[in-house]
This record gives C-alpha cells, structure tokens and sequence, in this order.
C-alpha cells in the first residue's frame, strides 16, 4: 500500500505558552503555523464538515490563547491542545448535528500533497466511508498528527490498549479495502 501522507511529528516547544502569555505575537503565530494542519485534521475527523472544522479550529486557538497559563509541562502540548479542540466540538455537539464531509476542501489539509492520485482519493474517501468515528480520528491523530498512542488514548479517555487495537484494526481494514479495489 503507497503511504498516503507522512507521519509528522510536531515539536512545540513548551516555552511557546509562556511567550504568548505575556503577549509575543510571534509565539503565538509559530505555535499556530506548527499545529494549524495537526489540528484541523483532527477537527475534520470529527465535524466532517470543513466549514465546521475551520471554526472550531479558530475557537480553539482563541480558548489556547485565553487559558495560555493553564498550560502545564506535562507530556505533549499538542495533546492539551486537542483537548480543548475536543472539547469545543462536544460542546458544539450538543447543539446541533454535524453534516458530511467534503473531499475537496480536506484533501489538502490532511497532507495529500497529490490528490490527483487515484490511489490517494481512494484511500481517504473509503477511510471516512468505512471506519468508525473513533478508529477514524485515532488514526489521523497518529498518522497525520504525529501523536503516540499514550496521548490519544489520554486526549480520548480509552485504555492504551482499546487505542493500539481500534488503530491496527482500522489500518487493516484500509489495507485490505484497498487491496481489494486493487484486483479488481
């Protein structure tokens, strides 16, 4: 199977919350260029609405910059981060009913960098089609976020275990759909 995007690992240094505290513009414009696509992906996975995904990454990088001093060193910044953006879209949720997701406007975002690639359309329109909400954004929080399976089972509140499985198991599916589609 052709690697759909590569896997990023997205360094923040911790350092970045205490500058935006105390007002550094630049902090603020670099921790948003070094998460805006993590984020988003991970917003999309759940919205599947672009649209939708878009506002809740504003709001989320509005709550980053107001609850900047609630940041605490421990483990990974992009993991407090997908917390908050979690979190708005539940609460979001409770108002009203997220729509389907448009292939054009994330192809992008989600690190296609050649979407004229059949082979890459295929994988991620059958990775929304065929794959859980949860199987889905674990496996964008791993793959396209760069996060361990530690952190997202944290960001999700499901045992370690539950990730790494629901993980493998949507890879295999994806796998074997696109095997499938392949010989025929």
């Amino acid at each position: 199977m052709q690697q759909v995007a590569a896997k990023r690992k997205v360094y923040i240094d911790k350092k970045l919350f205490e500058r935006i505290c105390q007002s550094d513009q630049d902090a603020f414009r670099e921790l948003y260029e070094l998460s805006y696509s993590p984020l988003y992906a991970f917003l999309l996975s759940y919205t599947l609405n672009a649209e939708d995904a878009q506002d809740l990454l504003q709001d989320t990088f509005i709550q980053i910059l107001r609850n900047c001093h609630l940041y605490r060193e421990q483990g990974n910044p992009m993991a407090w981060m997908m917390t908050i953006a979690k979190n708005l879209f539940l609460m979001k949720c409770r108002k009203e009913h997220a729509q389907g997701v448009n292939y054009e406007d994330v192809e992008y975002q989600l690190g296609f960098d050649d979407m004229t690639n059949v082979e890459n359309r295929m994988v991620l329109e059958k990775m929304f089609e065929i794959l859980s909400l949860e199987d889905r954004n674990i496996i964008i929080m791993h793959d396209v976020s760069g996060l361990k399976h530690r952190e997202i089972a944290e960001i999700m509140g499901m045992p370690l275990g539950t990730v790494m499985t629901r993980y493998n198991r949507g890879i295999r599916r994806l796998q074997k759909e696109f095997a499938e589609r392949r010989t025929t």
